[in-house]
């Protein structure tokens, strides 16, 4: 079923490289990111549960007054530990946007593919027909959303794709 629904996607603002807190350079990307809004019927907001998309969310709101959802399934891809990292490396750069590529040991790209199109799923189920909604996220949780829209490639290869941060990217569901 078409449900015609516009998902306008929002990268974090820039954040201090102590804390996972936005930055003022960050708190200013977001506010300047307001423009490309003014003329959305948005109907809600929905981010993952990190510090500096909940303050991304929260700035934006202050201007959209909507309701706001926390989608613990659309955090970003969890990186390796300092242990795991000696021990798996080279083996996770090798395959990070593979997506046939298994291993218990950590969150492969199959594994966050899944958990991200668990949430999508989720937020498209919650929104009705011909709505415009906000997603506050990561920049690995965008090239998860185009593999939601255009699906995985056929060669299992996770196209990347990269946004700076307070980027605005509009898709059509």
């Amino acid at each position: 079923m078409q449900k015609n629904i516009k998902l306008i996607f929002i990268r974090h603002g820039d954040t201090n490289i102590n804390t996972s807190k936005l930055s003022s350079r960050g708190v200013k990307q977001i506010k300047n990111s307001l423009r490309y809004l003014k003329n959305e019927n948005i109907s809600a907001i929905y981010c993952s549960p990190r510090t500096r998309t909940l303050q991304t969310a929260n700035i934006m709101n202050k201007k959209l007054k909507l309701p706001l959802f926390i989608i613990k399934e659309i955090n970003e891809r969890q990186p390796l530990t300092s242990a795991e990292q000696i021990l798996y490396g080279e083996e996770y750069d090798l395959n990070y946007l593979d997506y046939t590529y298994e291993n218990k040991n950590f969150e492969t790209c199959k594994d966050f593919i899944d958990r991200c199109f668990a949430g999508l799923t989720k937020i498209i189920n919650k929104t009705p027909k011909n709505s415009t909604i906000l997603l506050c996220a990561h920049s690995s949780t965008l090239y998860a959303i185009n593999a939601y829209i255009n699906g995985i490639p056929e060669d299992k290869r996770i196209k990347w794709l990269q946004c700076s941060n307070g980027a605005v990217i509009k898709f059509y569901l």
